[in-house]
Parts: C-alpha cells; sequence; structure tokens
C-alpha cells in the first residue's frame, strides 16, 4: 500500500461527506481511515449510514484530542506514506499528489503543506493585519527555526509523513499540542523534512482553534527540547 488517508473529524456534519469524496479522488493506491473523535452532532450518524466498504470509520469512545485520532490512524495505517486529512475542507488534499512526489525524490521523512511559502518574504506585520490568527503560526514556526535551525514558514500546515518515520518518534500528545510535539520530534531526532505550499480557505465560523491554544503548543516543543 503506497499511501494511507487518515480524515481526522468532530462535529462536522455538514463537511464530512465531501472530505471522504476528496480523499476519494486522490489516485495514489491508497487507504482511507476515518477517525471520528466522538462527535456529538450527528456526524456519528451520517458516518454509520455511509454504506463503503472501501472505508474504514473508527469511532474513539470519548473526545481524546486531534492528536489522538492521528496515532489511531498511524497505528492501522498500512501505507507506507500517510497524509492527515482535517474534515473542515480548509485544505485542497490535491496537495498530497506533489508531497508523494517529493519525498520520493528526496527520501523524506515528512512535508509540510505550508499556507506562507509563497509569502517568506514578505513582512509578518501585513501577513497579521489580513489574517491575524496567524499569529499562533508566526511564533510557534519562528520558536521552532531558532531552536533547531531551521528555516520552516508554516509548522502548522498540512501534514504528509513517512509512517514508519511517524512511528519512529511515537508522538504522545493526545491534544492540540501534537503537532508541535511532532515537528519537534522529527528535527530533534535529525528527520528530513522539507515544505511545499499548499492552497488554504479558512473557515469564518466554526474554528476550533483557539488563541489560548499556543500555551500547550510551546509547552510541547520546550517539553521534547529539554526532555527528548
Amino acid at each position: 500500500m503506497k499511501l494511507t488517508i487518515v480524515v481526522t473529524v468532530f462535529n462536522e456534519k455538514n463537511t464530512i461527506l465531501r472530505a471522504i469524496e476528496a480523499a476519494k479522488k486522490i489516485e495514489i493506491e491508497n487507504e482511507i481511515i476515518v477517525v471520528d473523535n466522538c462527535s456529538n452532532d450527528g456526524t456519528q450518524e451520517i458516518l454509520r449510514n455511509l454504506k463503503d466498504s472501501s472505508i474504514r470509520i473508527v469511532y474513539q469512545s470519548r473526545n481524546y484530542g486531534y492528536g489522538m485520532s492521528v496515532i489511531t490512524g498511524m497505528n492501522l495505517a498500512k501505507g507506507e506514506f500517510m497524509f492527515v486529512h482535517n474534515s473542515d475542507l480548509e485544505y485542497d488534499p490535491g496537495c498530497v499528489h506533489t508531497m508523494l512526489a517529493l519525498a520520493q525524490k528526496d527520501d523524506l521523512d515528512a512535508v509540510f503543506g505550508s499556507r506562507l511559502y509563497n509569502r517568506a518574504n514578505e513582512s509578518k506585520l501585513k501577513i497579521l493585519k489580513e489574517r491575524p490568527f496567524y499569529l499562533g503560526t508566526i511564533i510557534t514556526t519562528k520558536f521552532i527555526n531558532i531552536l533547531y535551525s531551521k528555516n520552516f514558514t508554516d509548522i502548522i500546515g498540512n501534514r504528509f509523513y513517512r509512517t514508519s518515520a511517524l512511528r519512529k518518534i511515537n508522538p504522545q500528545v493526545l491534544g492540540v499540542g501534537f503537532d508541535f510535539e511532532v515537528v519537534s520530534k522529527l528535527c530533534k531526532y535529525k528527520l528530513r523534512i522539507k515544505e511545499v505550499p499548499v492552497e488554504y480557505s479558512p473557515r469564518t465560523v466554526g474554528k476550533k482553534i483557539k488563541f489560548y491554544d499556543i500555551v500547550p503548543a510551546v509547552l510541547a516543543i520546550l517539553r521534547v527540547k529539554i526532555f527528548g
């Protein structure tokens, strides 16, 4: 199996079917694993009525957090590579073709889909005036760059991993700090990472990330840096 697509979902009844259809359109030999993080808005009912034997659906017994959804998908994955497809549809999953090609060409362990890749030379103040919610991204990306002498533009965009590399770093954070733990471990263990630009269409209502989520993000980065 070349690719495992892990569709993470929590209370996305309006987008989950479109997210699954978008995943099915990816023209790479793949398996699709949908991990529902104990939705209570009707999403589970939609999934239970979905008669598609080509999709594996896992229902978490309670809301463990986003990180647990990815870890669950990782543990079940049969693909050489793993792509995390969030069901809010803010990202176009079509970028996975570029990610796979780059990972194979350069023998990479991870590829980050960056929302700011093509804006690397622009003023951060200008970017923040347009989209204030990028503040957490800019702060945490700068922090990682300083700690590990990197030049990333966006550490929390789309994610594509070599499955064995993700298992090797053994992520433990179950909540919002998950992505920050993962990028920190990838850097600390000197695994191979590159970025590609991705299309991003942020929704204006229903966003789950809050401004105070930067606290567990920074703590996850520091914990890996200090304790490994």
